[in-house]
């Protein structure tokens, strides 16, 4: 008796020991990437200029790090999965993401939440992906999320991931930073994104300067000081530039509702504060189709839709059409959003 008494005890110790050094291990990893950096420009011998009162036309696409098809569900939204299926499923649908890229042509495309070095989507290096079927354009990637192994769901733990937001565009991109948004503090830092913002600077031939701005929300956070301060930040980053009459064009996911109904029940699906914007900046969504469907159930009659995706411009840019590409949420839970504009 003493002797399984003595075991039970044992294993009980170890337990306790293996999860402590788990949660060292986690806090002693966990960094935050700094705020206010400069990002490599790729294939940056593009020469081409924008010019001003010439139709351009910009994509901005969450792709769900090609882990969520239309009958996926995700467990942070209250479904079953948390990684993709398979590298194969994977890649396949990062080749349907950029077959809707190829067909819209855009001249500037933003992309959220892509992977690399990711468990969750089977290690696929999305930003090589994309930029190797896409040579015509100058390439910017701002890392966003770098973590920890984490162990959670202990059934099928999500895993490490590193990912970002990826900028092409077709024209010169003369520089590019990345700045930091607030997140969480507590606990729950280890489990959302550290979120961050990319600025692509581009030349105008006007003279001017287009500030390209690609974002990702927090969208899974309950706390509203930090939602309203990483809109702050994102607005007073922005309003410099409009500011000082230059064109600015923000596009990406916000997690907040920019036309249509508001879902203030889901903390991914309340209403933009567009008063809160700048006096010469204005939003530009689309309300031909959603953007983004819930993820707690497979996509059909029983999805919340709601459109999260879209621009922030500045008022010396003429918006003359805007849509959502409506894939059906085919390779991702977003569908891309697709705006042609001309600069003033």
């Amino acid at each position: 008796m003493k002797t399984v008494m003595k075991f039970i005890l044992a294993l009980i110790v170890l337990v306790i020991i293996i999860v402590a050094g788990y949660i060292a291990y986690v806090y002693l990893q966990y960094h935050r990437i700094a705020d206010d950096q400069s990002l490599p420009v790729k294939n940056a011998r593009q020469t081409e200029q924008v010019t001003a009162n010439t139709s351009c036309k910009i994509m901005s696409f969450n792709i769900g790090y090609g882990s969520y098809p239309a009958d996926y569900t995700f467990f942070m939204d209250g479904g079953k999965e948390v990684r993709a299926r398979s590298k194969q499923d994977v890649l396949a649908n990062l080749t349907e993401d950029n077959q809707l890229m190829t067909a819209e042509n855009p001249d500037f495309i933003n992309l959220q939440e892509v992977d690399y070095e990711g468990d969750r989507s089977f290690k696929v290096n999305q930003p090589d992906f994309f930029t190797k079927k896409n040579q015509d354009y100058s390439s910017v990637f701002a890392n966003n999320y770098d973590s920890a192994y984490l162990f959670y769901p202990v059934t099928q733990p999500i895993g490490k991931a590193k990912s970002g937001l990826l900028t092409l565009s077709k024209a010169k991109v003369n520089q590019a930073r990345r700045f930091s948004l607030p997140i969480e503090k507590n606990f729950n830092k280890f489990f959302d994104l550290d979120r961050a913002l990319s600025v692509s600077e581009i030349s105008v031939a006007n003279g001017k300067t287009l500030y390209l701005y690609n974002v990702h929300m927090s969208a899974f956070i309950k706390d509203e000081v930090i939602q309203k301060a990483q809109l702050t930040k994102l607005f007073d980053n922005m309003k410099q530039h409009a500011d000082a009459g230059d064109y600015v064009i923000c596009g990406g996911d916000y997690n907040h509702v920019l036309s249509g109904k508001a879902h203030p029940e889901l903390t991914w699906m309340k209403a933009f504060p567009t008063d809160k914007l700048a006096k010469n900046m204005r939003v530009v969504a689309p309300t031909n189709a959603p953007s983004v469907r819930s993820n707690g159930t497979v996509y059909g009659d029983h999805s919340t839709l709601g459109v999260i995706d879209g621009f922030l411009v500045t008022d010396n840019i003429k918006d003359t059409s805007i849509k959502t590409v409506q894939n059906n949420f085919k390779s991702s839970d977003h569908n891309p959003v697709v705006m042609t504009f001309e600069l003033n």
